[in-house]
Parts: structure tokens; sequence; C-alpha cells
């Protein structure tokens, strides 16, 4: 062990060498890493615990999973309708305000305004025909991502959700409120407005760990290769290909090698902004946390104060797009809501699988172009608000 992590983490990794049972050898070897100083020197140090960390996590999830009783479904579990938005705030009596925002969105739990949520509240915001489902989850804890507070069941719902919004109050310190629940989300391997690192990996039943470093930028880290096999082993993997297509660090192939690892887009919402001095706390957010978070938005509840076009601000920045479709030559009211730069077969796809077999052609009409209505195929790429009729053979 290098001598630069200093003597108590050199300590605590001796205690989790000493360690004996599963739990034990997770709890001290999280120790250490919260010990050991981070810099360059100890990048490759840190990243090959996070790897082994992942590991003994893994073989703790699957040795849970087999002797756990019949599954019960959580209450903590919303069936998506819609685009889900997820209110999430630290706890503190009183709160941050979540349940005023659904009831100012939605109209639903008016009378739980004010009061401790317990289980989720529900309801639904209609923007453009477009429906979206916004729910006040309790709040998160210190030690959710380890089980606090139900908090294993809370994030396990907000990974499986649209977009998420940090809801911090601006009449308390900002500061560590979002610290809180960015350093929970990220213990839950929840990586927040970040792209995937341009890596992938696939196992095979030979040849050892396989390198490809695929473009220019790539290539400029070849002299990490050692170390990138190193922290591969360490996870547990002895055979696959790894194609590396951009700049990485060492971190991101842990991440890579996270198969639980989810990726959300997040928005920041200053609550109270009609109480005192809570401007100087919105400007905090924004000078220190417009890097995280490209959205940051102040409101008031009890001022009505809270965005019109709360919807296309989140269709936006989800980048999502309205496709109307025809049928006879009338169209929907309700518009599909697909992604950006999505195809004719996407939309097809997404009616039903029988129109993209069974395609013949599509119709396109569009507002605005020099060639309004026109024929066109399957890889066709659509734009907001286009019309498409597509025929079956």
């Amino acid at each position: 062990m290098s001598s630069n992590i200093g003597p108590e983490a050199q300590a605590a990794y001796q205690k989790y060498l000493d360690a004996g049972s599963l739990e034990e050898k997770i709890r001290r070897l999280e120790e250490f890493l919260s010990l050991v100083p981070k810099h360059k020197a100890t990048e490759r140090i840190v990243a090959l615990n996070k790897s082994k960390l992942a590991k003994l996590k893994r073989e703790l999830e699957d040795r849970k999973r087999s002797t756990s009783a019949a599954k019960v479904v959580s209450p903590f579990s919303i069936k998506k309708e819609g685009i889900q938005i997820i209110l999430v705030s630290d706890y503190y009596n009183p709160g941050a305000g979540k349940t005023s925002i659904l009831n100012y969105l939605t109209g639903a739990a008016k009378e739980k305004i004010g009061c401790f949520t317990s289980l989720p509240e529900v309801g639904a915001y209609f923007h453009d025909n477009i429906q979206f489902q916004i729910v006040d989850m309790p709040a998160i804890m210190e030690g959710a991502s380890k089980g606090v507070g139900n908090g294993k069941e809370i994030l396990s719902q907000i990974r499986a959700s649209d977009l998420v919004c940090f809801c911090i109050d601006l009449s308390r310190d900002v500061k560590p409120q979002v610290d809180l629940l960015l350093s929970e989300f990220n213990n839950a391997s929840i990586r927040i407005n970040e792209k995937p690192p341009p890596i992938e990996i696939q196992k095979t039943g030979a040849n050892k760990v396989q390198l490809f470093f695929l473009t220019s930028e790539a290539r400029e880290q070849a002299h990490m290769a050692e170390e990138i096999k190193e922290i591969i082993r360490e996870n547990g993997i002895r055979n696959c290909i790894v194609k590396i297509h951009g700049k990485i660090s060492l971190s991101q192939i842990v991440d890579a090698l996270n198969p639980s690892l989810v990726y959300l887009k997040a928005i920041l919402l200053g609550t109270k902004g009609d109480l005192p001095h809570t401007s100087e706390s919105f400007q905090f957010l924004k000078d220190h946390y417009s890097h995280k978070f490209p959205i940051i938005l102040g409101t008031s509840i009890e001022k009505n104060m809270f965005p019109d076009n709360f919807g296309s601000i989140v269709l936006k920045f989800l980048n999502k797009i309205k496709i109307y479709t025809r049928n006879a030559g009338k169209i929907a009211e309700k518009p599909l809501v697909m992604n950006k730069n999505c195809t004719v077969k996407d939309v097809a796809l997404k009616i039903h699988k029988s129109f993209y077999e069974l395609f013949d052609h599509a119709i396109l009409i569009r507002e605005g172009a020099q060639q309004k209505k026109k024929r066109v195929g399957l890889e066709y790429r659509l734009q907001n608000n286009d019309i498409i009729e597509i025929h079956t053979i």
C-alpha cells in the first residue's frame, strides 16, 4: 500500500484485510476510501478499491436476493404514467415545500401541505396535452443509500424516473442540502447530469482483457492500459473486450463496470423564495452549482412564483419532442413524446410493432416547411410538432 495515503488510511485498510463478514469488509473498505486523500498520486488506489467495493456490494445484494422471501410490492414503487418527475429534498422540519409544489402543479394532496410525508404523494400535471406524473417523495436522510429512512426503496424508484427535482429550501443554508442529496445519489450509483463515459465493456469466454483505443483522443491515454486492466481484474472480470472512444478517467472505468449505475437528469428548484434573505441563497446556488445543474429555478408557491411553461422547460431539458399521429385524416389530440432526432421507425414501434413489421410508407405533414406534405420512409428523422400518418401493406 502506498505511503501517499497516510497512516490513518493504512490502519483502516488493515482493518478491512482483517474483517470477517462481507458486511464488515464493505464497511471497512468504505471507511478506508473516505480517509484516502484525493489527488493524482492516489487516483489508482482509489479506483482499484472502488472497483473492489462494487464487487463486494454485488455479492452482498446477490446473497440477500437468494435468501429473501416472496417479493412484496413496495409502497414507494410508483407505476409510471407519462413523464415521471420526482421531487426530493433533504430531511428537515419544516420541509422544503415539495407538497406545496405538487399541489400547485396538480391540485393533489392539499390537505397534506405542511405535514411530514412518510409515503409518496402523486399527482398529474398536463401541459400541451402531455401528462407529467409528479411524485412528492419522502425526504432523503443521511445514510439513505444504506437504507436509512426507507432510503433504498426511495432511491430505487428515483432510478427509474425521467427527471429529479432537487427542492432546496432557500430559507436555510443551501449547501448542506444540495451536498447531502448529491452524496446519497452518488453512493446509490446514481449520476446526476453526467454523460455515460465513452467506454464499452463486453465479457468474453477467453483471451483475457483486451483494450482498444478507437479515437485519437482515446489513444492519448494508451499509457493507462495496465492500470485499466488491473481495475477490471479487481472487479472480478478476467476475460473481456474494452473499447474506449474518448477521454476517460480511472474512476470512469469503475463506473463502466457497475451494471447498476444509472444516469439521470435533474434540476434545482429553490423554494420559499418569498422569505427574507432568500435572494442571497438563490444566488449562491447559481454561483456554486450551475456547473452541475444547467437549470436552477427560484420559486415561491406563496406568491404563485413558478414557471408557467414548466412542461416546456422539462421537455427541452430531456431532449423530448412532440409527434402527432393522423389516422383517416384526423389528427390525434394527444401527441407522442419521443426523443429528439427520432425516426419514423421509432414512432411506428412506439405505436405497435405491427406498424413497423407491416410498414409500407408514411405521410409527413410539417407546418412551415417548403414542402408541407410528403411521403417518407422508416429512417426519416422527425422534428417537433411533426404530424405523421403511417400506412401498412
